[in-house]
């Protein structure tokens, strides 16, 4: 990616440019400088049109640095603040050709105890609330502006000599966060002070001294970001009809990100710690949200990324400099780091910088303008300690990133609390909903094996839309659940039946978000991430695993719920992890179980496709597995055959020969008691595997016999091999280790066939009496699973898929693992149920993965009959 942002204009000033603030509304560019004046520009035409200078002339300590600027949604008032600590609370009109913008200083706000430098500051527009943060640690916040300053333009009393800048005290003369201090200049020249008391209807309002939060941080309040509506479901547990609530996170040098809880009711506003704060470790010198991510900005080039909805750092980066980020702005992804250096644009895995030679950036914003012809066009404004704010076009810069779907989301989903109660009153789900929804799940990119700031992100933004999902749909009780760190969070959410609880089952639906990777997308037909619909068949990653069978369920229990026709309880534990073993998964669940108020009764899932393309199968067995890698090094380099071949004993050779003693020549296991708890099937099953033969369109050489050998009996297979080293012929590695992947049967249990394992290859390895060295990794683990086909759920399952498909379907079993399955069954104490969707072409994480449309929509159908007769 190249740097290819349009410098749109640059203006100069003697002093530094502490604050910005864009008002696209009506046009305007506002900036704070270190010399006590508001600059107000026309954006059409670039003009300066308004200078304001704050103060007195007559007494310079009450001029000083406009640190701070804020402005109402509607951009009709404006609020600056700084070294004096004030605020000025400024009416912003519309733009006169005579006399440039009408800008009217409304009222000063003060404060009765000494806060020193107003560092940050923001409006909370649905609670009329001004909050700001200082030198001094305290937060302070005034709420009813509007009628406060109403009531005080009626009376006929303002003392000025109350104002804290009439009481100057030189300990507050700071240098400020950025480290050129609050100086202030004598000023001689002359002008229209619209400071001065006689030249305006300024009024005087003090913040209430329970309106302060004293020691809100243990350093200075560098940054306030108020969190948007979609944020909310994240802290508040309850939402009351005749209340308001706004939160805003503060940052500050102590390191810390706090949440801070805003509640009016009755004209009364309350401030509420969260109880969260986010250790960044280094101070915080600024901070930018974007749904659902909170991007803090430290020294030394680092900004951290936190996920909000669990509280958890997502990632680190690191600019291309050790330069403290002044200043951090995020739209739709893109990151716009500010330091000294100049501006850092952070997408995906790639960054971009560029010095707009502003000397050191000390301000910055990005914002968005509509153009004539309808398009939008965005915007980075940034100011400097040489006096120069710039406007830079970043349009170009922009790649598509994704965001978050309406569509898919309830009309008034920014109003949804974390606990949902009321049912949903939109019309019945149709197939394009379901289609839309899958299309949105399929942009996210949720490699869970990749460790990428990219894949990350994705994974947990798919989680979060995976919760408003479930709760625009219904749902209640719809959480984000930490799992192990790194992690991603596993998404849980309830759809409550209308039987009584005595005659109500509560059935525990399992599925995946995350995907393998898609490798090299050249060998795909079409975007592998977006998905593409043609001939009858969906294509994209993860369509068929596990994406388009998930939003098959959610959407037909969802179809239940909206008639009104739902009788059991159905609960969806939905992880991240899948495909890299599911770290952490079974202690989440344990912790899940613990809390919840009903037993469960049965467990669904959708791992699997059929046998075949035309025969609908039900799966009851999978093998389990054992994943382990054997490395086995030297003690020294790697080494040319032709100067040490012969001369010592080579990792390559001790490797081979410890995996040569693992199967005899048969490919018998040779582990000690590998066979002994393996039983023989019943001639029942092997009908069933029979019938599978006679009737699915498999390879005709393949027999009832191989079907027993592949599903039912276990194996042992060398999968990988690497080598240190060139790979040159006549080099000897210093290091070779090998992959080794075990499938295990029913009656075989993982620990105690991982124990006769790990003991067997270090016999063979010791009677080699090599100076080598032998390491076992462990790379992943999974219980085999075995259920009763013959139980209730699955003859229930036999007869609907037998009426919609009108054909019987096929009994299976597989021999792949899905990790997580015994563990479900061990955990809830309910037996588990496997439906395959696709069918044997669906590419599962391969190239151009597919589902066909009628399979997947026939699932739905299926289970919305199946989920009432359990």
């Amino acid at each position: 990616m190249s740097a290819n942002s349009d410098l749109i204009h640059r203006w100069s000033h003697t002093y530094s440019i502490l604050s910005i603030l864009p008002f696209p509304k009506k046009k305007l560019l506002i900036a704070g400088t270190q010399d006590s004046k508001i600059l107000v520009f026309d954006l059409p035409a670039y003009n300066l049109i308004e200078t304001i200078k704050l103060g007195e002339i007559s007494e310079n300590n009450t001029r000083s640095s406009v640190l701070s600027l804020a402005k109402s949604k509607n951009e009709k008032y404006l609020f600056s603040a700084g070294a004096d600590s004030l605020v000025r609370v400024w009416r912003v009109g519309s733009r006169d050709s005579h006399h440039g913008v009408c800008l009217t200083e409304m009222a000063t706000i003060y404060s009765v105890t000494d806060i020193g430098d107003i560092f940050s500051m923001k409006y909370l527009d649905s609670l009329d609330t001004l909050v700001f943060g200082c030198q001094n640690a305290s937060l302070l916040f005034l709420e009813n502006l509007c009628e406060r300053m109403c009531i005080a333009q009626k009376s006929s009393t303002r003392d000025m000599n109350r104002l804290p800048h009439r009481r100057y005290d030189k300990f507050f003369d700071s240098q400020g966060p950025t480290g050129t201090g609050s100086k202030k200049p004598n000023y001689g020249d002359s002008g229209t002070d619209s400071g001065d008391d006689s030249d305006t209807q300024n009024v005087i309002l003090e913040v209430p001294s329970e309106n302060i939060v004293p020691y809100a941080h243990n350093g200075f309040i560098y940054s306030i970001c108020k969190l948007d509506n979609e944020f909310h479901s994240f802290f508040s547990t309850q939402r009351s009809d005749d209340t308001n609530v706004e939160y805003i996170t503060s940052a500050s040098g102590d390191g810390i990100n706090k949440i801070w809880k805003f509640s009016g009711r009755a004209n009364t506003v309350t401030i509420t710690f969260m109880d969260i704060q986010l250790d960044n470790h280094d101070s915080v010198i600024s901070q930018a949200v974007e749904f659902p991510f909170l991007y803090s900005g430290l020294t030394q080039g680092i900004i951290n990324i936190w996920d909000l909805s669990t509280r958890e750092l997502v990632s680190t980066i690191k600019t291309k400099n050790d330069d403290d980020i002044t200043s951090i702005s995020v739209y739709k992804d893109h990151i716009f780091a500010i330091d000294e250096s100049g501006i850092n644009m952070i997408y995906e895995n790639q960054a971009i910088h560029w010095n707009p030679n502003q000397g050191k950036i000390l301000s910055s914003e990005i914002f968005e303008k509509s153009n004539s012809n309808h398009s939008l066009t965005v915007y980075l404004l940034a100011g400097g300690n040489d006096g120069s704010l710039t406007l830079w076009d970043v349009s170009t810069l922009m790649e598509t990133g994704f965001t978050m779907r309406p569509s898919t989301l309830s009309a008034n989903s920014s109003n949804i609390s974390y606990y949902s109660t009321k049912s949903s009153s939109a019309s019945p789900v149709n197939n394009e909903e379901m289609l839309e929804t899958l299309k949105t799940l399929i942009q996210f990119q949720t490699v869970s094996q990749c460790k990428s700031t990219l894949h990350q992100m994705a994974l947990r933004k798919c989680a979060t839309f995976l919760q408003q999902l479930f709760t625009s749909l219904g749902a209640t009780n719809c959480q984000l659940l930490p799992s192990t760190k790194g992690s991603s969070p596993i998404v849980t959410a309830k759809f409550i039946g209308s039987q009584t609880q005595d005659k109500k089952k509560c059935i525990l639906w399992y599925g995946h978000y995350d995907v393998i990777d898609a490798g090299d997308t050249q060998n795909w037909q079409s975007d592998p991430f977006t998905l593409t619909c043609e001939n009858g068949y969906m294509k994209g990653r993860g369509v068929t695993d596990n994406k388009g069978p998930l939003v098959s369920a959610i959407y037909s229990v969802t179809n239940l719920h909206r008639r009104g026709e739902l009788l059991n309880d159905v609960i969806f534990l939905v992880e991240g992890s899948e495909e890299c073993g599911s770290p952490g998964f079974a202690q989440v669940c344990r912790e899940f179980r613990e809390r919840l108020d009903t037993a469960i009764d049965w467990i669904f899932l959708s791992n699997s496709t059929w046998v075949d393309e035309n025969n609908p199968c039900l799966n009851y067995g999978l093998r389990g597995v054992i994943n382990a890698k054997l490395t086995i090094s030297s003690d020294a380099p790697d080494r040319h055959s032709g100067v040490d071949g012969g001369v010592h004993r080579e990792p390559t050779a001790d490797l081979i020969n410890v995996v040569s003693k693992l199967q005899d020549t048969d490919g018998r296991v040779l582990i000690p008691d590998f066979y002994s708890p393996v039983k023989e099937i019943d001639q029942e099953e092997y009908e069933r595997f029979q019938k599978i033969i006679e009737i699915a369109d498999i390879n005709r050489d393949t027999t009832a016999d191989d079907l027993v050998t592949n599903w039912a009996k276990p194996s042992l297979s060398l999968t990988s091999m690497k080598i240190s080293g060139p790979g040159n012929v006549t080099v000897i590695p210093q290091t070779a280790s090998i992959g080794l992947s075990i499938r295990l049967v029913p009656g075989q249990h993982v620990a105690k066939i991982k124990e006769d394992l790990f003991k067997y290859i270090r016999d063979c390895f010791d009677t080699l009496n090599t100076e080598n060295h032998l390491e076992i990794e462990l790379l992943n683990e999974a219980e085999p699973w075995l259920g009763d086909p013959n139980n209730h759920a699955y003859r229930v399952l036999r007869d609907e898929l037998a009426l919609a498909w009108e054909k019987e379907p096929l009994f299976v079993r597989e021999g792949g693992s899905i990790p997580c399955l015994r563990t479900l069954e061990h955990i809830f104490q309910a037996p588990a149920v496997q439906i395959p969707c696709g069918q044997s072409t669906d590419n599962a994480h391969l190239n151009n993965e597919n589902l066909r449309i009628k399979n997947w929509t026939k699932m739905a159908e299926i289970l919305d009959n199946v989920i009432n007769k359990l």
